[in-house]
């Protein structure tokens, strides 16, 4: 999540009630955008659709990742697996686009 959303849990706008986890959990699915990286994501870009739909997708991911009890946090196969295939939704929807 510090990645992409370019703040760190020790970031001054994060306290009380409010932490980097909440922030994110908070904004989705439908303000993930607010949350995002200005630098990853730049809404006159092209492919802006597929690109946050994927950051959505990797946001999600991250919340899966991080619940208070390890048991309930994904593995790292299940993980590597999900972003697979976000990876994967990514480039079938370039393809899709470069051969119309």
């Amino acid at each position: 999540m510090e990645v992409f959303t370019a703040r760190r849990p020790s970031d001054e706008m994060f306290d009380g009630n409010i932490n980097l986890k909440s922030w994110v959990k908070d904004s989705m699915p439908n303000a993930t955008v607010q949350v995002i990286d200005a630098k990853l994501l730049k809404p006159n870009e092209e492919r802006y659709a597929e690109k946050l739909e994927c950051l959505s997708l990797i946001m999600r991911l991250a919340l899966n990742c991080v619940p208070e009890s390890p048991k309930e946090r994904l593995s790292m196969k299940a993980v590597v697996d999900t972003l697979h295939k976000i990876k994967l939704r990514y480039l079938e929807c370039h393809v899709t686009d470069v051969n119309k």
